[in-house]
């Protein structure tokens, strides 16, 4: 793989300074873990900073990002599996049950995939590549003991009875201390230490709501929630690495904690942790530097597989979903810059999904306000009244994003009423023939309050459609394909594959007699609102690369996009319908 010198990561905490009265060593596979992709242990990790240019159109500007150099990756004449938009969170909780915020119930389909995968394939090795989003860490709310808290409404009830809480649901100090300590323990194997004190006093007021912010150790937190609520899954990537396999994972909009080294490195000790469970032969530490370090690469950006087959997440082409400028906040280097979706889903989606799990998979996405509205009008009220001016308080503390998305919109309004200010700034005297003082009856009414009185149900009308055609004008809303965007990264190059995901819409396009562009959808549920039943013929999708007789990829004899028949044990190919 050849790839360019990346920057060292950005100072999280010391490395090797050891608290005062704290006892700590490294052990070996720290020390290999610490440096593996510097000394090349493990493959280079370049992180590109996007860039973007104005493109002029009609009324308002759209911005589009600028072409970046994407890294090579050889995969070794190995065929190629593509997946997409997993979404995994925090999984099952200690009774078995899934967290409102989860996404992700493929586990153990996911699992059997692997199996058919690696039985499938002609070659000796076989690359697994995640295309985005694989964690879903935006919806991780947890934090070390909130499990263990009791409701209000709980000690209510017992109250009232003037009962004591049973000791079975009383919390205990020394099991949210037990949590701080496992979380320490888990930073100290990449090499962070920090104390138990240190971690408690890090979370914020807001955290212990929305979730913990994106510091890298804070994500590795996530991580560790991730890991335990779908053991399946790591133990199915783990196996996959195991039978001489090797995994790609390009970074998504909603795994963006990803560019952070030791969230990175944590990741490569659960997968070897994994086959090492499995009883393989040698210590943890083998297995990391053999097995693990060389077989795993991250993808910051976009990657050319064999040199003609180019892959990117596709997040950079969404106005919600770009990430501008520098990926590191500027005031504080320790805490990724969002995009401005991920307020969306932080502040808003994120509560409304503790009651309605499956709100944001809802399509057509512009059906899931009135469903809210109708299914639950006092929650609505909370939405309209509550989180989403928090929502828009906490975005504004990016001034830059807010102008971002609606600078289109300011300039138009200012376009429709800046002829009809012209006037009253170079003759005033015109306000006062147009107030209801200017009455000649004087009974307050005028030319201007006339003119309102008669037309006031028409402008309703007209405002309220035109205030449902600015999100499409202004493209304040997600696309639905990047086959548009895909054509534009393809002109002047000589790719012959090209794959996004993003769009959970599975999708294949030719883009000209040389070129084929496929979408590979997601694993996540997809409400049909107009069926009010889960897609499952649009989830499950994969794309798979044979080699020809040149040892060129290939679209496979199944087809190239296909769906895993769960069911059957095998791979079909993927229902398409062409849309206008």
């Amino acid at each position: 793989m050849k790839t360019t010198p990346a920057s060292s990561s950005t100072g999280e905490t010391a490395r090797n300074a050891t608290a005062p009265g704290q006892r700590y060593t490294h052990t070996e596979g720290t020390k290999i873990l610490l440096h593996c992709e510097e000394n090349g242990d493990a493959p280079n990790y370049v992180k590109s900073i996007d860039t973007y240019k104005e493109e002029k159109r009609p009324i308002f500007r759209q911005m589009f990002p600028v072409r970046t150099e994407p890294v090579n990756y050889d995969a070794e004449k190995g065929e190629v599996f593509v997946v997409s938009d997993l979404h995994i969170a925090s999984g099952r909780n200690s009774a078995g049950v899934y967290r409102g915020t989860e996404n992700f119930f493929a586990d153990d389909s996911f699992g059997r995939f692997l199996e058919y995968a690696h039985t499938v394939k002609k070659t000796r090795s076989g690359t697994l590549l995640i295309n985005g989003d694989v964690f879903d860490f935006l919806r991780v709310t947890e934090f070390p003991g909130k499990m263990k808290k009791v409701r209000w409404s709980k000690r209510a009830k017992y109250a009232l009875k003037l009962q004591p809480l049973p000791k079975a649901v009383q919390p205990t100090q020394t099991a949210v201390d037990d949590e701080y300590e496992k979380w320490k323990t888990e930073l100290e194997k990449v090499g962070i230490v920090k104390t138990s004190e240190d971690l408690q006093k890090s979370i914020a007021g807001a955290e212990t709501k929305y979730g913990l912010g994106t510091e890298g150790y804070k994500t590795i937190y996530k991580l560790m929630l991730i890991r335990q609520g779908h053991p399946a899954f790591f133990d199915a990537l783990s196996r996959w690495m195991e039978r001489g396999n090797k995994l790609l994972l390009v970074k998504g909009n909603h795994d963006l904690e990803l560019y952070w080294r030791d969230v990175r490195n944590y990741l490569r000790l659960i997968l070897a942790e994994g086959i090492y469970s499995h009883g393989s032969k040698g210590s943890l530490d083998q297995i990391l530097k053999t097995i693990v370090l060389p077989n795993v690469t991250f993808i910051d950006d976009s990657v050319v597989i064999d040199g003609d087959f180019y892959v990117e997440h596709g997040h950079r082409y969404d106005k919600f979903t770009m990430v501008l400028g520098n990926p590191v906040l500027k005031k504080n280097q320790n805490e990724l810059n969002i995009p401005f979706g991920s307020f969306f889903n932080r502040y808003l989606v994120n509560r409304i999904e503790l009651y309605y799990p499956f709100f944001d998979k809802v399509r057509p996405s512009g059906n899931v306000l009135p469903i809210l509205i109708r299914e639950n009008f006092p929650l609505a009220l909370k939405v309209l009244f509550q989180h989403i001016p928090l929502m828009i308080r906490m975005m504004f503390t990016n001034v830059r994003y807010v102008w971002f998305m609606f600078h289109s919109v300011f300039w138009f309004i200012l376009f429709l009423v800046g002829p009809l200010l012209i006037p009253l700034l170079i003759h005033p005297e015109i306000v006062s023939v147009l107030t209801p003082q200017s009455s000649a009856a004087g009974d307050g009414t005028g030319i201007l309050s006339t003119i309102l009185d008669q037309s006031k149900n028409v402008g309703l009308l007209i405002l309220s459609y035109v205030l449902s055609r600015i999100v499409g004008w202004f493209q304040l809303e997600e696309p639905s394909s990047l086959d548009t965007f895909a054509r534009r990264r393809y002109a002047g190059t000589t790719y012959r594959l090209m794959t996004m995901g993003h769009t959970h819409n599975p999708g294949e396009y030719l883009l000209n007699q040389q070129c084929s562009f496929y979408n590979t959808g997601t694993w996540i549920p997809v409400i049909d609102n107009s069926s009010a039943e889960v897609r499952e013929d649009r989830t499950y999708t994969f794309l798979h690369l044979i080699r020809d007789n040149n040892g060129k990829l290939q679209p496979s004899d199944g087809g190239p996009l296909q769906r895993w028949n769960d069911d059957a044990g095998r791979g079909e190919r993927q229902i398409l319908i062409e849309r206008k």
